[in-house]
């Protein structure tokens, strides 16, 4: 399946409190999950909110294809975390540094998907996709002047749509929302086969998508 999924964290936004409280992580990550800190190079509170990025970046990926889908993060499985040696292979593309790139593999059902997670001081960011190569994926992490959610919105489909205009010869490219909820690209009020996956927390806006080869 053609898809799309991402999801951010601002790590200066969060709760730093309550992320450590079992009665709020054990609502997302399972215990045979919490045994894959012990083999990963973070801090718990980074290990937290790096599942939590995954979960939500597969729940949007696989939504596009099944729209009675419901956010159910206890059953999106992360089966593995690595981290990777390098970043050759990170498709990812931000103005600023990143400390740490995670890599891994997810289970929902039958659908087994991969994901790469930057971090740094500032924030965690994760891009999903079914296949462990993520070449043929675009992936933006932008800081942005306001927190609202209208400037989120607005700064990040301007993002994306000049990106997109940038990379495909089309005039009077824009982007609509589905009716159950994720962003559609439009060219002559037609849908074009480009799957976008949008995310925002605080003052980082972020998104990925994939051009079918």
């Amino acid at each position: 399946m053609i898809s799309a999924g991402n999801d951010i964290v601002a790590l200066n936004a969060i709760d730093k409190r309550r992320t450590n409280l079992p009665a709020f992580y054990s609502k997302f990550i399972t215990p045979s999950e919490l045994t894959l800190y012990n083999e990963s190079d973070i801090s718990f509170q980074n290990f937290v909110w790096l599942l939590w990025s995954v979960k939500e970046s597969v729940y949007k990926y696989l939504k596009r294809g099944d729209g009675d889908l419901v956010f159910s993060p206890s059953r999106i499985k992360i089966q593995q975390i690595d981290v990777a040696d390098g970043f050759s292979n990170c498709p990812l593309q931000t103005d600023e540094s990143i400390d740490l790139l995670y890599s891994g593999q997810t289970l929902f059902s039958s659908d087994q998907l991969y994901f790469q997670s930057s971090i740094n001081k500032n924030f965690i960011a994760t891009v999903v996709n079914d296949d462990a190569g993520f070449e043929q994926i675009y992936w933006v992490v932008k800081l942005i002047d306001k927190p609202d959610h209208a400037s989120q919105s607005k700064a990040v489909r301007l993002f994306v749509l000049d990106k997109l205009n940038s990379l495909i010869i089309e005039d009077d490219l824009w982007i609509n929302k589905h009716p159950i909820g994720y962003p559609i690209l439009l060219h002559n009020n037609q849908q074009i086969d480009i799957p976008i996956s949008f995310a925002h927390h605080d003052r980082y806006v972020s998104y990925s998508f994939q051009i079918p080869k």
